[in-house]
């Protein structure tokens, strides 16, 4: 069984400030570490504003069922309404391949 990444990629709303978005992500951090199957978290932006939210899991049912939670989970709130809902997506992506540096 592989991996499941789950990709998120969303604009934020004009009037939130970057800083002030990546310190209300750390409960998100804190929902993710105490939820079966999670492997880590990358936030990510890239030069025009748009932005990834990348965690992987160990399964799909743990990626579903994380999602499912996460909005109603404590301190989260402030994460949730900077991003601009109209721009979100999210996808479950299973892993086939990975590689890291070191390894053959």
């Amino acid at each position: 069984m592989s991996h499941v990444a789950e990709i998120v990629s969303f604009h934020l709303k004009p009037d939130v400030e970057e800083n002030a978005f990546l310190d209300s992500s750390q409960p998100v951090d804190a929902f993710c570490r105490t939820q079966s199957g999670f492997v880590s978290r990358r936030l990510m932006r890239d030069e025009a504003g748009g932005w990834i939210d990348y965690i992987e899991w160990t399964d799909a049912d743990a990626a579903s069922h994380a999602a499912k939670l996460m909005p109603q989970a404590e301190g989260v709130g402030p994460f949730l309404t900077a991003i601009d809902m109209s721009t979100l997506s999210m996808r479950h992506l299973h892993i086939r391949h990975s590689a890291q540096a070191g390894s053959d």
